[in-house]
């Protein structure tokens, strides 16, 4: 019988040693969160690599100067002869022969500045987009963050309601069972316990996937037990709108991006016009050595060497005259410049009515917030009158149930809102290019709220 009950006993536990092994716990804080999203993240990685050979080409200029070398080399192993026609092919070893050519080549535009502040604005323009993907990259991993501590908090008033009805509902079994009770009554409480249990089920499994992608987006482990340790300050600010468009909005990584776009359209234009218009200015050298020619002692040619240069200036003229194709692409590269003008004003535009709108609803949200903060407290007060009255008889079971509802939606309501405010708090430190801790007051003293 011992060794049976050994058996049964192994075989229970068996499956248990299979499974992983869950990872230690780790309290993971705001700026960790950050710290390790940055590392992680593929696409900065990548913006990285296209940075480092944009600054590669801007810290070496000199290659729109540098001149052009060539080094040729031939041999003439069948001279020409005859291979159809009279007198028929012959191969004369006596007129092979050999060549080395090694030439420099120099060409002089007055395009070629330009060129060179096209180089500088690209990397320019790569390294603000790598500094504006790190600081989107941060706003989405914070936004994830308090986004699973509210969830966690809604979990918890979950739980704490389940609980309360399963309380309630024992209340119950033992009042109906002693006659105290209908049986509607006695339904209604076991009804209310499941569907409690349904939504803390449903919530749960939002809960974990959410977790789940933001430990991918981390590189944490999926199994890692997480516990969020920080938040962003829900503070009441008041900013006037105009004045953070007057100091800001020059500041905005679209702006600068479309003021480059333009900056790199001019170059662009300028390069049109004056490699099509200006004249070029060609330096060549080219030293050449081998057999002489005509040659009648094949290799053994005594060696002969040469060397010349010349000064070539190339004047377009097809560009000076209207209509033709070059005189065509330089109107296209004005027109070009024109539109990225016009198409500067409307980010502009967009830019300010974002600020305005954002301002706008922080101010509506807080006052938001407010409300629903004193519905939460009226709604737990309502509960604990219902809750005694119902134990007292004075109170039917679907009045107590209706107020739990409310004290539930008032919790979700002020959790929904906090983090709304949050995450508008997060879109205009985005939009105003700043950090969130400045923009609450924490940081910097350039940009304070009016509390």
């Amino acid at each position: 019988m011992n060794l049976v009950r050994f058996w049964v006993l192994a075989l229970l536990i068996s499956p248990l040693w299979a499974l992983p092994a869950r990872a230690e716990p780790v309290t993971l804080s705001l700026e960790e969160a950050v710290h390790r999203a940055l590392d992680q993240s593929i696409h900065l990685r990548r913006e990285a690599i296209d940075l480092a050979l944009a600054g590669y080409s801007a810290g070496r200029l000199w290659s729109e100067i540098f001149p052009s070398f060539s080094l040729r080399a031939g041999l003439t192993f069948l001279p020409a002869t005859p291979l159809f026609t009279e007198p028929g092919f012959r191969y004369d070893s006596d007129r092979m022969g050999y060549s080395l050519n090694l030439g420099v080549a120099l060409s002089l535009n007055p395009s070629l500045r330009a060129s060179m502040d096209r180089i500088e604005l690209a990397y320019r323009t790569r390294l603000l987009g790598y500094e504006d993907a790190r600081r989107q990259l941060e706003i989405r991993v914070i936004k994830d963050f308090l986004r699973l501590v509210t969830m966690q908090e809604n979990i918890a008033h979950m739980e704490e309601s389940l609980e309360f009805a399963t309380q309630t509902m024992n209340n119950s079994r033992i009042a109906w069972q002693h006659g105290h009770l209908n049986e509607l009554t006695w339904l209604n409480s076991q009804l209310s316990v499941q569907t409690a249990r349904y939504d803390l089920n449903t919530v749960r499994g939002a809960y974990q996937n959410a977790l789940w992608e933001f430990l991918a987006l981390l590189g944490m482990d999926a199994a890692t037990d997480i516990t969020f340790m920080g938040t962003v300050d829900i503070i009441p600010i008041h900013y006037d709108p105009e004045q953070l468009i007057l100091e800001h909005l020059p500041r905005r990584p679209d702006i600068i991006n479309q003021r480059q776009a333009i900056e790199r359209l001019e170059l662009g234009r300028t390069i049109t016009t004056l490699s099509s218009r200006s004249p070029t200015l060609v330096l060549s050298t080219e030293w050449g050595g081998g057999t002489p020619t005509p040659n009648n002692r094949g290799l053994g040619a005594p060696f002969t060497d040469r060397v010349s240069g010349s000064v070539t200036l190339n004047i377009p003229v097809d560009s000076w005259i209207p209509g033709t194709r070059q005189s065509q692409g330089i109107r296209a590269a004005s027109a070009e410049v024109e539109k990225a003008r016009l198409d500067l004003q409307n980010i502009e535009t967009r830019a300010k009515t974002e600020i305005r709108s954002l301002v706008s609803n922080l101010n509506n949200t807080w006052e938001s917030l407010e409300i629903a903060r004193l519905r939460v407290d009226i709604a737990e007060r309502t509960v604990e009158a219902a809750d005694e009255g119902f134990r007292n008889g004075a109170v039917a079971f679907q009045e107590l149930e209706d107020r739990r509802r409310d004290l539930s939606n008032a919790r979700q309501r002020l959790l929904h809102g906090e983090l709304s405010y949050q995450n508008l708090l997060l879109d205009l430190a985005s939009a105003l290019n700043v950090g969130w801790r400045t923009l609450t007051g924490q940081a910097d003293e350039g940009l304070r709220p009016e509390v």
